[in-house]
């Protein structure tokens, strides 16, 4: 993936997408900015790796940690998520429906999820990803996955959720 490059695991994590905003209307972006100018954080003083590595920690917790609000699904990407949560619960765990080459939907507790394949280990899942940064992305994808359903059953996504549910 993009192990030891953080600039290039910001872009991943960050995608192509409008950053959500939280609750005062900033962006992680935008609160690590802030942190940088009271603190005095700074690529100069902590060398430009250093620093992307702060960015990436910083953003990527931000993310976790505050409510950022992002754009509900139409009707129709909701239609889509029953549709799809519904032609897996048929099948056994561990089955995720294979919407494009690099990313997945599964059931984790009868709630659907998404993830990301690694590019290392082809087929393998890697990491989380929110349905509310993927599928508004991928539109024409889902609905082409739909008029044509593919699914895998994957060991990998059962020891996957085995030690997220562990840890």
């Amino acid at each position: 993936m993009c192990y030891g490059e953080p600039d290039l695991l910001l872009d991943f994590v960050i995608g192509k997408r409008e950053l959500p905003k939280n609750e005062l209307g900033h962006t992680p972006l935008d609160d690590f900015a802030h942190f940088c100018a009271y603190s005095g954080c700074s690529e100069g003083d902590l060398g430009k790796r250093a620093f992307a590595f702060v960015k990436l920690a910083y953003v990527t917790a931000g993310l976790s940690r505050r409510k950022y609000a992002r754009a509900a699904f139409d009707a129709e990407l909701q239609k889509h998520c029953a549709n799809i949560g519904m032609l897996l619960r048929d099948r056994p765990p561990g089955t995720t429906a294979d919407i494009t080459t690099g990313a997945v939907l599964y059931l984790d507790g009868g709630r659907l999820q998404g993830a990301s394949l690694s590019v290392d280990e082809p087929g393998v899942v890697d990491l989380p990803v929110e349905l509310e940064d993927l599928l508004p992305e991928i539109r024409g994808e889902v609905a082409a996955w739909l008029k044509r359903p593919t699914f895998s059953l994957r060991p990998s996504l059962m020891q996957w959720l085995d030690h997220s549910s562990s840890g």
